[in-house]
């Protein structure tokens, strides 16, 4: 038996897949689960059960139980109880990618996989709700904490951010300011929520360049 599937019953049997917990819709439960499964030692614990894999007749019998018609028919009727359907749902909704894990096993086990009755989506707040998650997802301190950090002790990324506060820079962007396409799409994202100002005051406060543009 390949160790790789293996690997694919232990993600299910805990909240685990490698290290990242997987998400759907809000993401809400599987990012308090993530600082849960941070703090395990997942490779030692991958190192530990390869080795039982290889060397422990116990595991080896257990492993071979897992490719049994009967673990299977035991998965598959687990499947199929109201209940458990309704605990998938359950954390479907509150943002685990509960299907994704059981279907891990199915694959492994050869089932057929199974799917939510519903769909859950992320796709319903516009560009300003994208952008939001997007910066829900980002750590935006400890980003900028690094921004800082290599201003400080880099040369090379120092250089690079003084040229960007250049007259050559600042030229583009006097050109790329005083484009009517360019100002008409500004004015159409401004309209979508986008917050262009946030843009305009790194330019301006943090590079020194004047920016014309609608914003």
């Amino acid at each position: 038996m390949k160790f790789v599937a293996i690997l694919a019953v232990v993600a299910f049997a805990s909240p685990l897949n490698a290290y990242t917990v997987p998400r759907t819709g809000s993401g809400a439960l599987a990012d308090q689960l993530q600082d849960f499964v941070n703090m395990v030692p997942y490779d030692d614990m991958v190192a530990l059960l390869d080795e039982y894999v290889q060397h422990d007749p116990e595991m080896q019998q257990l492993v071979n139980y897992l490719q049994t018609n009967e673990f299977r028919n035991l998965v598959s009727g687990l499947e199929h109880i109201p209940q458990f359907v309704e605990l998938l749902n359950y954390l479907q909704k509150a943002g685990l990618d509960a299907y994704f894990l059981v279907n891990q096993l199915n694959d492994y086990l050869h089932l057929g996989r199974i799917s939510p009755s519903f769909r859950v989506t992320r796709a319903t707040g516009g560009i300003r709700g994208f952008l939001d998650q997007i910066e829900a997802m980002l750590p935006l301190t400890q980003l900028e904490a690094l921004y800082r950090e290599k201003l400080n002790s880099s040369p090379v990324f120092s250089q690079f951010i003084r040229f960007l506060g250049s007259p050559t820079v600042q030229t583009v962007v006097d050109t790329m300011c005083a484009n009517t396409v360019l100002n008409n799409f500004l004015l159409k994202l401004k309209g979508y929520g986008v917050r262009l100002e946030d843009g305009r005051d790194f330019l301006q406060n943090e590079l020194g360049l004047h920016v014309s543009c609608v914003v």
